[in-house]
């Protein structure tokens, strides 16, 4: 039941895109804001925001279970896994980013960027190209990797507690989003091995060998350095440098699907 729930979710995700009534985040904002509020230290804040909910989620399955069994992962984990899932339609911003930059209007790029919450500084256009690469690569990878991750690992409770801490991000008077590096560790290094499977397989060791187990480098940087050994590119035009992000990153889709798939059946 679990593959065929990821199986739905996946399906649903990448059919209609992200959107609908489990991804109206109304009820965790308003929710945010009462935790704000309280002025509440970080553990308690973290249990309000992440724990409670997640809780509640797991109170819910195991009610279904009890009447329903083994299609509680189904009815319940497949709605789970898809919350789960990143809120920004990753290929309309990456063709919004490439029209603009295409034309040249890489002002006009940035504000793509800038819209999705990305913050770019760059002193030219090949330091602005690795910047906007680095922000794919980042929305790209949190989407939907850690969440089929977790979820698989896990379980659908975990899966939903990752998109709450992503969601916590911004949040500066309850700083949950602080631990989103840490939740981020292990899912971007297999991600990271994953890239050597679909592009350059000694370019990218040389990363993994290098920085994968380096905590201090941020989850971006480490998933770019890695993209950028993948497939080496001649081209370094901000448009080349997304354009080779979103290919390595969907190749990588790819990959996990058919490795999720293979373990279900040997399983």
């Amino acid at each position: 039941m679990t593959y065929l729930a990821f199986l739905f979710a996946t399906g649903l995700y990448y059919g209609l895109g992200p959107g609908g009534p489990l991804h109206r985040d109304d009820w965790f904002d308003a929710l945010r804001g009462r935790v704000d509020a309280i002025e509440p230290d970080f553990w308690v804040g973290f249990a309000l925001l992440v724990v409670v909910p997640s809780a509640l989620i797991a109170l819910i399955y195991g009610l279904v279970e009890s009447l329903f069994g083994g299609a509680a992962m189904l009815i319940i984990g497949t709605g789970c896994l898809f919350f789960a899932f990143g809120r920004t339609d990753y290929d309309a911003l990456a063709d919004r980013f490439l029209a603009r930059s295409r034309a040249g209007d890489n002002e006009g790029a940035a504000l793509v960027l800038e819209e999705a919450g990305a913050d770019i500084e760059a002193d030219d256009a090949i330091d602005f190209g690795r910047h906007a690469a680095k922000t794919f690569a980042y929305e790209g990878f949190q989407r939907w990797f850690p969440a089929a991750f977790y979820f698989f690992l896990l379980g659908p409770f975990w899966a939903v507690a990752y998109r709450l801490i992503q969601m916590s991000a911004g949040d500066t008077k309850v700083p949950v989003g602080s631990l989103r590096h840490l939740v981020d560790w292990l899912p971007s290094r297999l991600l990271l091995l994953s890239f050597a499977v679909v592009g350059d397989f000694k370019g990218v060791l040389g990363v993994v060998s290098d920085k994968a187990l380096d905590s201090s480098i941020e989850t971006d940087e480490v998933l770019l350095q890695g993209i950028e050994q993948s497939i080496v590119l001649g081209d370094q035009t901000p448009a080349a440098q997304v354009e080779r992000t979103r290919e390595v990153m969907r190749r990588a889709w790819v990959l996990w699907v058919v490795i999720a798939s293979v373990v279900a059946i040997l399983g």
